[in-house]
């Protein structure tokens, strides 16, 4: 007997651990129950992720299985991959901010410069960037809490940053992107 089922789990370009559990009765109905896992997943999200349960007759498993399974599969493997990148990113950012703040504890302190009456106001321009910044990094925030809803809402508007409207388009289609991949994983 030869089958193609090993080829399929590798067409679905995404590897990862699988565990299968297949269970037969005697009147020939298939029932599986599936999880899937990316190695070293340093995250808790495969606890949250439930598993994929499937039933019909073995014909039916035969013809639907990898149907069924595919988009799921695909789309918990992004999220996975996605969580796992997020978390790296955190530790680097850690890292840094330690390094940073053992410099900055490192420095002398100095006195604090009193204002003359030739110093220049605020660059607006500055300030306009300082604002964005800040936008950036409280929707990087709500991204890494999976609450991209928010994030979405936040976005600054392309009218007030012209320049950035190629970077602000990204980040909406990433942003609904993965708030549609939720809706999926809530609906398994």
């Amino acid at each position: 007997m030869t089958t193609n089922f090993f080829q399929n789990i590798i067409a679905l370009n995404v590897p990862g651990h699988w565990n299968l559990s297949i269970t037969t009765d005697e009147q020939g109905k298939v029932k599986i129950i599936g999880m899937y896992n990316i190695p070293k997943n340093g995250t808790q999200a495969s606890k949250v992720v439930p598993p994929f349960v499937m039933g019909g007759t073995a014909e039916e498993m035969d013809n639907q299985f990898f149907d069924t399974i595919a988009k799921p599969v695909q789309e918990t493997a992004g999220f996975f991959n996605n969580m796992e990148d997020y978390r790296k990113g955190l530790e680097k950012a850690k890292a840094v901010a330690s390094a940073k703040a053992a410099t900055t504890t490192a420095k002398p302190t100095t006195a604090i410069a009193t204002k003359t009456p030739d110093q220049e106001m605020p660059d607006p321009k500055a300030e306009k960037k300082k604002a964005y910044d800040t936008a950036l990094k409280t929707i990087n925030d709500m991204q890494a809490d999976c609450k991209y809803e928010e994030a979405i809402a936040l976005i600054p508007a392309l009218e007030e940053y012209p320049d950035k409207e190629k970077e602000l388009k990204n980040l909406r289609g990433d942003l609904n992107r993965k708030k549609e991949q939720m809706a999926q994983f809530r609906l398994l």
